[in-house]
């Protein structure tokens, strides 16, 4: 049954994990899709198209446009004219996803400027920029704008319908990748969970099998444990226990028997008989076991009963180590 703290652990990883996810998912990944979508919108238009949305674009900067409509219409240049605060500027147009502004292209479109008086530029691609390219404008006075960048600035302008199917397949897949986000954050945290619970369950008690004396040796030992003990006369010289003292010593004693020499296992099954599982019933055995037995005054004078290994043809021998 899982625990309070590892249910606890399970909540916390799923919230973390599932909010991390609908934050990247909903706001930083839309937004890439949506500008990915756009930028696929602008290159699926014609030039005509995709150079009338740039020049409103260059408008809503500031710009003003010398060139006229009706050369615009007829599409018989890439480069338009500009001037913002009384300073000319080139506008040039690289239409298609595919096309990609380099080192060359910049190269050209300043030699344009420079025929046309400008002193800066500004050169378009829904495509993409060769970094070498960028150092090159920069010296140049050449301002890059690839799709990403682009995109921004052109979605306010197009038609509504072409915006919003733009921001609703950006927006779907958004939700579908929130659903998987939750689903996987479902998944870490119930096996984090279980595995902190795992960690505190407690571990299973090492429990020995006792082994059965056979059937001739549980009725001996059985006759000698309802026979009434020798008599034990009070030690004058030996002090008094309490019984937790006692309990000690018999712990002790099981320690110590159970590391003889020939010696499986001892336990005792009354209180005044001592049970000890050995090799052979020899009265060597016996000797070692009392030897034990005879330091403890309160247990030096319980019985001793060896038991000998199963299928043994030896038979099981008590013995009591002292009467005083």
């Amino acid at each position: 049954m899982p625990s309070a703290t590892s249910f606890l652990v399970a909540l916390v990883v799923i919230a973390l994990t599932g909010a991390l996810g609908t934050l990247y998912f909903w706001t930083i990944r839309r937004r890439q899709d949506e500008a990915l979508n756009g930028v696929r919108a602008l290159s699926a238009m014609r030039w005509r198209e995709f150079s009338h949305f740039v020049i409103d674009a260059m408008r809503h900067r500031g710009y003003d446009v010398i060139t006229t409509d009706d050369e615009v219409d007829r599409g018989q240049q890439t480069e338009f004219l500009l001037t913002r605060n009384g300073e000319r500027a080139v506008l040039g147009c690289k239409h298609g996803s595919a096309y990609k502004l380099t080192k060359q292209s910049v190269a050209e479109f300043v030699g344009a400027m420079k025929f046309q008086g400008a002193r800066s530029g500004l050169l378009v691609t829904p495509g993409s920029i060769d970094p070498d390219a960028r150092k090159a404008a920069e010296e140049a006075r050449v301002e890059l704008i690839d799709g990403t960048a682009l995109w921004p600035e052109i979605a306010p302008l197009l038609p509504q319908s072409l915006a919003e199917d733009v921001r609703k397949d950006a927006s779907q897949r958004a939700r579908r990748m929130v659903w998987i986000s939750w689903a996987g954050a479902l998944v870490v945290g119930l096996a984090i969970g279980w595995m902190v619970g795992s960690k505190d369950a407690p571990p299973p008690k090492d429990i020995t099998p006792i082994k059965m004396p056979p059937a001739n040796a549980s009725a001996e030992l059985a006759k000698a444990s309802t026979a009434p003990a020798a008599p034990v006369q009070p030690a004058g010289a030996a002090m008094p226990v309490t019984t937790e003292e006692e309990e000690l010593q018999r712990v002790e004693v099981i320690r110590r028997v159970s590391s003889l020499p020939g010696v499986y296992r001892a336990t005792w099954s009354t209180k005044s008989t001592l049970q000890v599982q050995v090799d052979e019933t020899t009265t060597e055995r016996f000797d070692a076991v009392c030897t034990v037995l005879t330091r403890y005054a309160t247990l030096r004078t319980a019985r001793v009963y060896l038991e000998p290994p199963e299928n043994s043809e030896q038979n099981p021998r008590f013995k009591q180590c002292a009467t005083l």
